[in-house]
């Protein structure tokens, strides 16, 4: 198959590097990470092995890539506020019959992307992993907490989700296909929403916010919020918030509870974060329905005040 990762940040990395083992892959990533790529292959640390990857196309700009070139599959692993920018320099690239899937955090990249190459080129991705840039060149998975997800964004598991699954866990990772991606995906918002934020305040990994009855008061508001915001605009969960908060506690949290949110990460690199699109999201459809969410307005403004 052949693979592009646009977006070459951690978890990008990780992917690019494992599906290289039995595929095509051309990766995008800032400049420093590249030249060391190209230099002395990807390397891979952590919980998954030790590996390095040097059968990987690695370029700064797509201008770099063959005209002539399209893609069977492209990832798209940027933050989620470049998807618009990176859905503008992949379309020239999109094979007949390919997929665009969005392998990010947050709400609304998939609408994006089908809005600009259509629904039916168009899929979502959940990875359920955490990793981390440690060097230019290297990556490291942190935390493994459930096999990733992919589907198109019809309902029901479809041949294409099912390849694609099967591609990604030939190649080392992990992956089932879903029966609806979209909710699968608010599932893992949920996650982030009780989680990044209140990491990146505090600076603490997130085994830290489940001991402490304060925090986890805050949690609590947290997922209320935005689960009766899903609920209004028909979002088909799993469960109801007290459930998930339980389940939250219970199975997701013991599994990452060492791992560093990458909302902290940008924030000690003095970069823009995701609150935008995951607890600012929450805020921003709680408007447009009529739902007050007054702790997750707080939390978005703390963030923000912290960014940079």
């Amino acid at each position: 198959m052949n693979i592009l990762v646009f977006g070459a940040g951690a978890m990008g990395s990780v992917f690019a590097g494992f599906l290289s083992k039995e595929n095509n892959v051309t990766v995008i990533g800032r400049a420093e990470h590249v030249d060391a790529i190209n230099q002395h292959g990807l390397q891979i640390t952590g919980i998954w092995g030790e590996h390095i990857f040097t059968e990987i196309h690695a370029h700064t700009s797509v201008a770099k890539i063959p005209v002539d070139e399209s893609f069977d599959l492209i990832l798209v692993t940027t933050k989620s506020y470049g998807t618009v920018q990176a859905v503008d320099e992949i379309k020239p690239f999109i094979g007949e019959g390919a997929a665009v899937m969005s392998m990010q955090n947050g709400i609304g990249n998939e609408d994006t992307i089908s809005s600009a190459v259509g629904v039916e080129n168009t899929m979502g991705g959940m990875a359920i992993f955490g990793a981390r840039l440690t060097s230019p060149g290297c990556a490291e998975v942190t935390v493994f907490a459930s096999e990733c997800r992919v589907g198109d964004l019809t309902v029901g598991v479809t041949k294409r989700a099912n390849e694609i699954a099967n591609v990604f866990s030939q190649a080392g990772i992990p992956t089932k296909a879903s029966d609806n991606i979209i909710r699968d995906k608010w599932m893992k918002v949920f996650y982030n929403v009780a989680l990044n934020p209140l990491s990146a305040i505090l600076r603490v990994p997130y085994g830290e916010l489940g001991e402490k009855g304060a925090t986890k008061e805050i949690m609590k508001n947290l997922l209320e919020e935005a689960f009766t915001v899903a609920e209004k605009l028909g979002v088909p969960l799993k469960f109801t918030w007290s459930e998930y908060y339980d389940y939250l506690l219970e199975t997701q949290l013991p599994p990452t509870a060492s791992h560093k949110s990458s909302m902290l990460q940008d924030l000690e690199r003095g970069r823009r974060t995701e609150i935008d699109y995951l607890n600012g999201a929450v805020v921003a459809l709680g408007k447009r329905l009529e739902i007050p969410t007054p702790v997750n307005v707080t939390i978005t403004n703390l963030i923000k005040s912290l960014e940079r």
